[in-house]
This record gives structure tokens, sequence and C-alpha cells, in this order.
């Protein structure tokens, strides 16, 4: 177990928030507010106010209270994203307009008390992850790159397809808002990161969205955290979800889920785009403990397909609703008005490819340097389970 104020490195967490901090370009003499909840590790408040006072910002914290989860507000189970410690406050909200930059460990995440800080100008950055994760995820130049070329591709197209050989065929209409992406850190007036993070995306167009996209085994939920058993086909209308079905229980689990919101607007089509960062995992949620993560290695492993359902308010919509959910799909074939930019999950065009550095069963000279061969059930052409 990790110890307090210890980092994954061996370094301590003061140290690695500092070089966030510095990352999203901090300043002598600028004012940074934490922001923390019930929730937020007691040695990240600690960490992130002595980081920002090394870089010589004038730091403060504040305590949120817990959000208030009425059953005539909140009717779903599980985390919310839109209600915060700061509704109500008003006083407080306008104070951290004031402000240079927030650090949030409470997750202001799809609220309206985030956007109108935002639209002040403060630059706001989230931290959620274990330290292990932040370590491993840490923003690079080479993710920076990935990232605003993807968003680039994603804003300058007017038509997305996406196609799986599990059954994904849907087409979504691009240009009603603007793409975006984030990579962890944030420096320009009235922007947001998230540390450890590193992917791309964009609303599709009200009533843009038609066809089926199928949750294939191995894909995972959020905010379920868990793994999908049984394929699950979901049915798109005119931007909403018309039908979910399915020959196991994961299916009726995520339609109830979604139904359980009482709000129609949760069965709208969200954010659509792509994970960008190689040194996410795909397999991380079978490895640490669910608890402690948001998941960010399951949202952001490079070549996934990162389904969204629920609010657009953050692009500029009027949709705004608690029910959300968050769907990484693998294997995925994309065309940005027919040029491809995925396929089966890899990355086809220049400025987004990468080598992963994977050791892949079957690849050429492995199974004759083990003296197996096609022996062991695994030739040279067979996908590796688990593989973007």
């Amino acid at each position: 177990m990790l110890i307090p104020n210890q980092a994954a490195d061996g370094g301590t967490l003061t140290t690695l928030f500092r070089r966030a901090l510095a990352g999203c370009q901090v300043q002598p003499g600028e004012t940074v507010a934490v922001l923390s909840n019930a929730q937020s590790p007691p040695a990240y408040i600690e960490a992130t106010a002595a980081a920002a006072a090394t870089l010589g910002a004038k730091v403060f914290t504040v305590g949120l209270p817990s959000i208030q989860r009425a059953a005539g507000t909140v009717p779903g189970v599980g985390e919310v994203y839109g209600l915060t410690g700061l509704t109500d406050l008003g006083p407080l909200i306008e104070a951290l307009k004031g402000v240079d930059m927030v650090v949030d460990l409470s997750v202001l995440l799809h609220s309206a008390e985030q956007e109108a800080i935002l639209a002040a100008g403060t630059r706001m950055l989230m931290i959620t992850e274990p330290p292990e994760i932040l370590e491993r995820m840490f923003p690079t130049d080479e993710l920076r790159e990935r990232v605003q070329a993807s968003a680039k591709l994603l804003g300058a197209a007017s038509e997305i397809l996406i196609r799986s050989d599990a059954g994904t065929d849907i087409t979504m209409k691009l240009g009603q808002f603007g793409a975006g992406g984030g990579w962890g850190f944030t420096s320009g007036p009235g922007t947001h990161a998230h540390l450890g993070s590193g992917l791309a995306a964009i609303y599709p167009n009200d009533g843009g969205a038609n066809g089926r996209w199928v949750i294939d085994a191995g894909d995972i939920i959020f905010p379920f955290k868990t793994y999908v058993q049984s394929p699950i086909t979901v049915d798109v209308v005119d931007g909403f979800i018309v039908a979910i079905t399915g020959p196991g229980a994961d299916a009726e689990l995520y339609r109830d889920y979604l139904e359980s919101w009482g709000d129609p607007e949760g069965f709208a089509m969200s954010h659509i785009g792509w994970g960008c960062n190689d040194r996410a995992r795909w397999n991380a949620l079978a490895l640490l403990d669910r608890s402690a993560t948001q998941g960010m290695d399951g949202r952001c492993y490079a070549g996934n397909v990162l389904f969204s359902t629920g609010p657009n308010n953050e692009a500029g919509g009027s949709r705004f609703t608690l029910a959300h959910s968050d769907v990484p799909v693998r294997r995925c074939s994309v065309w940005l008005d027919g040029r491809q930019i995925l396929d089966h999950g890899r990355f086809v065009v220049d400025e987004l490819a990468f080598d992963d550095g994977f050791a892949r069963l079957g690849a050429a000279g492995m199974g004759d340097a083990a003296g197996m061969g096609d022996a062991a059930g695994v030739g040279a052409g067979a996908p590796l389970v688990g593989a973007s």
C-alpha cells in the first residue's frame, strides 16, 4: 500500500503535484484554490497546497459539503456527475471565479458550477486517480500532440462512421459543437484538464446519431467499472437510445441503470471520441482497487472508441442530466468523412500511430523461439485477447 505523501515512483506526492502544476504553468503570485470534499484523500489536499506554494502561488483550500442525495433529486445509484458541493453556494462560486486556477479534488465534472467558473476565465485541473496511475499516465509531449491532432480531425469532420465485427454500425453528424481533448495539463484561461487522462471527443449534432452500437464482451461500462460478459446491442434513432437488448444480464443491468434516473434525456447520445494514451491499460480494472480509481485507464487506453450518454451542456448544448455513462469499446473501425482513422482499434493515420511496445503472442519468431510454433493454439494471425 502507498504510504501518505508517497508517489508510485518513490518520490513524494508534493513533487508529483508540483510537476503537474508546473505543467499547467502556475506562476509566482497567482492564486490557486484547492477544492476538496469528504472523499478527497487528505494527503492530496496537503500535497497540492504545498506544491502550489513551492511554485510561489498564493494558495488556499476549501472543504466542500457532501452532496445531498435526496431521492427526489438523485433517484439513481452510484457516482453522480453534475451535482456538487458548490450547489447553491453563490458567494463561493463568485470567489472561485476570481482565482487564477482551481485544483479540483471534489469532481465538479458536468456541473453548472464548473461551467460558470471556467466561463470567468479560471483554469481548472481535476485530480482523482491514485499515484500509480498519475505517474504512469503523466502528460508527455507525444500524448499532447496525439490528442491535439485527434481533436483537429474530429473538429474538421461533418460525419463520423463507426463499425465493428461485433455489429456496431452507427453514423453521427458533427459540426454543431466543437471538438476538444485532454492530456492532463491546462494553461489557457477558462480551460480544464484531468491529470492522468488522454482522450479526444466531440458531441454529435442534436438528433444526428443513427444506427447501432454493440458493447461486446470485455468492453467496460462506467460507472459500473466492470467488464461486460455478454454482448449488449444499443439501437439509436435521431440521437436517442430506443432499445437496449442482449442475451445476458449485462443488457438488463445497463438498461435498468439508465431507466432508473427517470430522465428521458439520459438516453441521449453524448460525446463520442477515442482514447489516445499509449500508457493507459485496458486491463487496469482487473488489477487495481476499483473503488480507488475513477477509471481513466479504461476511458483513455489508445484506440478505444468512447461512447457516452446523457448531457451535452459542457459543449454549449441545452441538455443537462444526472444520468450519464461512458462506454469505451474495443476493436472498432472509424471513418471521418470517409477517411479511415481506426482499423479494428489501431490508428492508421500517421499523426496518431505509435508502437505500443507489446510483445504479442504469435508474433514472428516468438513461437519458434519457445519451440512451440502454432502448437500452443495461437497462430501468427490470431488477435491478442484484450488488444485494443
